[in-house]
């Protein structure tokens, strides 16, 4: 008989320790901390400065916030286990690699749509202090929330990837913020490049793709986009995790 792909059980184990590992240490505290801090301000300057009652500008600036905050959550999630020698441990279980990655993978997800799920408070006070009149967007407000649940499960993904490269945790992650930077700095030079560059500039930058949801648009091309990029680190990472068996 055909061996699947992965094993659910095995992935839901893994995906449980990861989460739950989160918060044996403070990262995750820390992360969430800072993240909620930055996101309560950007929140509160608009409303009570400029009197806009909406919560764009979380999306102007927390696609950069988030490139240093996920790959200090995901730095370790392969290359601790890599340095630790648990990783050695894991490849002689009848786990495939797919279990391995996707139950890593899964614990982080949990963590964070957890975090942009919370950030559901925010529109939900707005529509509390606001004149009924001038009310919430919620279109707006939930694909802003949706926008960044995806940058997130994104930049998650390459950071897993990173983290499957060395043993060494600065490495992972300089690596994955790097990659994750790229992708947010790539649609803002795509006016300075010409013709057919600037497109594909501005198609691999997450800009265009978050604008979109910004406006309460759900193009499936946007959620292809990060599909597609997040399947490709998740099979990079696979692929580096089978090289490091032979």
């Amino acid at each position: 008989m055909r061996q699947s792909l992965f094993q659910s059980n095995a992935v839901k184990t893994l995906a449980l320790r990861g989460l739950r590992g989160y918060f044996e240490t403070p990262s995750a505290y820390v992360a969430l901390f800072v993240f909620y801090l930055l996101a309560g301000y950007l929140f509160a300057f608009p409303l009570f400065l400029l009197g806009q009652a909406s919560i764009k500008s979380l999306m102007d600036f927390a696609p950069l916030l988030l490139s240093f905050l996920i790959p200090a959550l995901t730095m370790g999630l392969i290359s601790e286990e890599i340095k630790s020698g648990t990783f050695e441990t894991l490849a002689t279980l009848p786990l495939q690699d797919w279990d391995i990655v996707l139950g890593k993978y899964l614990g982080f997800a949990g963590l964070a749509l957890t975090a942009v799920g919370g950030l559901l408070f925010f529109p939900l006070a707005l529509s509390a202090l606001v004149q009924p009149q001038s009310g919430v967007d919620w279109g707006e407000s939930l694909g802003i929330l949706a926008g960044l649940a995806w940058l997130s499960l994104m930049y998650g993904a390459a950071g897993l990837f990173a983290s499957s490269l060395t043993k060494n945790q600065i490495v992972a992650f300089v690596s994955s913020f790097m990659i994750s930077f790229f992708f947010f700095v790539c649609g803002k030079f795509a006016g300075l490049l010409p013709g057919p560059l600037g497109g594909l500039a501005e198609f691999v930058g997450v800009d265009s793709h978050l604008s979109n949801m910004a406006k309460g648009v759900l193009d499936t091309r946007d959620l292809l986009y990060f599909l597609s990029v997040i399947a490709a680190f998740l099979y990079l990472t696979v692929e580096r995790l089978q090289a490091r068996r032979f």
